[in-house]
């Protein structure tokens, strides 16, 4: 009896003990080695230790795009295994990602303000604001140059099958502007500007029931991620392929060398074969007739010169 009477009285001070807090969620399709928070991800993390991790997932710069997510009034229960099926894109590109990070209990809302400054002085980007829910504000672009793609959404409703089709609609939306980067070297932090309230659960059911307590414990928590592993090395940064110089000072001296005629060129000899012989057989013509003259103009000298000699 008196077991039973400390087991429902602990039950009920669990329940009625409770903190604020909000869920906060890290990507990032290229490797970024040692990302590991110094507490276990299952206890509560302040703002301040959530934010220096992801100024170690930025200050690499290894992605070229880095989208920002707050989605308010997110709570740890909306990113379990168990509601997969109303984030089928985003479980998507966290499979693919080589670094991913989920703090389940964040203290206070990180500054996103701040992490958006942070990208731009790191890694000299520039800002794509989305505030209206629609890809369209997200124009496409071909340069290289590193941007923060900032998603600001409206707060989730209270209403389970409403709450379901905004997450389901954020989902495709966060499909449709990845799908329109050019690179797919890309990461994502999500979380919420407004903390939610969650009750204290003791540590040793937290460590029972990962799938519980854990964000998308089945892709965060996958044996194969137990090391730094690179998931994406097969793809590679496509050089740009800039046009010809035109009406340049060395496009001027390479048309001219071309158009030089060499008199040991091969194929100019080849082109002009018969062009060739016909000069050549005129010019030992002229030759021969010019050698003939001189021979007839010596041979008559000569015999004239003997003819005078015999007259003497």
């Amino acid at each position: 009896m008196n077991l039973r009477f400390v087991v429902g009285l602990l039950s009920i001070i669990t329940t009625v003990i409770s903190f604020h807090a909000v869920p906060v969620l890290f990507a990032s399709h290229k490797l970024v080695k040692d990302i590991r928070s110094s507490k276990e991800l299952t206890e509560s993390h302040s703002a301040e230790e959530v934010t220096n991790l992801a100024k170690k997932l930025i200050t690499q710069c290894s992605s070229n795009q880095y989208i920002l997510v707050n989605i308010p009034g997110l709570r740890l229960e909306d990113l379990r295994v168990s509601e997969k099926d109303n984030w089928p894109f985003l479980r998507k590109y966290l499979t693919m990602s080589s670094t991913v990070l989920g703090v389940p209990w964040c203290e206070d809302p990180i500054d996103l303000n701040y992490l958006e400054k942070y990208i731009i002085k790191t890694c000299k980007a520039e800002t794509i604001n989305v505030i209206h829910e629609d890809d369209e504000e997200v124009n496409e672009y071909i340069d290289t140059r590193v941007r923060v793609i900032k998603v600001e959404l409206s707060e989730l409703s209270g209403d389970s099958l409403a709450r379901e089709g905004q997450i389901r609609r954020y989902d495709d939306l966060i499909r449709k502007i990845l799908r329109k980067l050019p690179s797919p070297h890309y990461s994502i932090i999500m979380t919420s500007s407004k903390v939610v309230e969650n009750h204290f659960t003791p540590h040793h059911i937290i460590e029972g029931h990962p799938e519980r307590f854990q964000i998308f414990n089945d892709i965060f928590n996958d044996p194969s991620r137990e090391f730094d592993v690179e998931r994406n090395d097969r793809f590679h940064e496509v050089p740009p392929v800039f046009s010809a110089p035109r009406h340049t000072n060395d496009r001027y001296l390479a048309n001219k060398k071309k158009d030089e005629i060499h008199f040991f060129d091969y194929e100019l000899w080849k082109k002009n074969e018969q062009l060739i012989m016909t000069i050549v057989v005129m010019v030992l013509g002229i030759a021969f007739l010019k050698v003939t003259s001189i021979m007839k103009y010596v041979l008559g000298n000569f015999s004239r010169t003997g003819g005078d000699k015999k007259r003497d």
